[in-house]
């Protein structure tokens, strides 16, 4: 059976003391910035959570577009992670208008969703998760997009 969204295969820790000096020393030459965009409180602090947990990029968490545009005036996100239904927009709206924004036009985005299938946004030039979904597909997704 598939893992949910709250679901996450146990981690085993192998790493020892003398990896974490090396770990510091990449993490501020390759951290970047997530802009996870949703409206479900629960989840949004769950992909919060484990972004910040699992990754060494920075995380900002919006409720709603227009959060998401206003933090575009203090934040230079790297990767947006948004849900498509949103109380103000739905994702593909602000989808659109953020790539409007100089400097955005070419930032990987990832549309979240359990309403749209893939075919709904063919030529969107997006990655795509269904809810739910796994967070080590999801973990996965987001180094590789970012490796980019």
């Amino acid at each position: 059976m598939p893992q949910t969204l709250l679901e996450r295969a146990p981690v085993i820790d192998q790493m020892n003391d003398m990896w974490m000096p090396q770990l510091q020393e990449i993490s501020a030459s390759t951290a970047k910035s997530i802009l996870v965009i949703e409206d479900d409180d629960g989840i949004r602090e769950i992909l919060g959570e484990v972004l910040n947990e699992e990754t060494i990029h920075q995380v900002f968490l919006a409720q709603d577009g227009e959060a998401a545009l206003n933090m575009l005036q203090t934040a230079t996100p790297d990767l947006f992670l948004v849900d498509y239904r949103l109380p103000d927009t739905n994702g593909l709206e602000l989808i659109e208008r953020i790539r409007k924004i100089k400097g955005y036009e070419q930032t990987p985005m990832v549309l979240m969703s359990a309403s749209l299938s893939r075919e709904n946004i063919s030529g969107q030039h997006l990655r795509y998760l269904r809810k739910p979904f796994d967070l080590d597909k999801l973990l996965a997704l987001v180094e590789e997009v970012l490796e980019v």
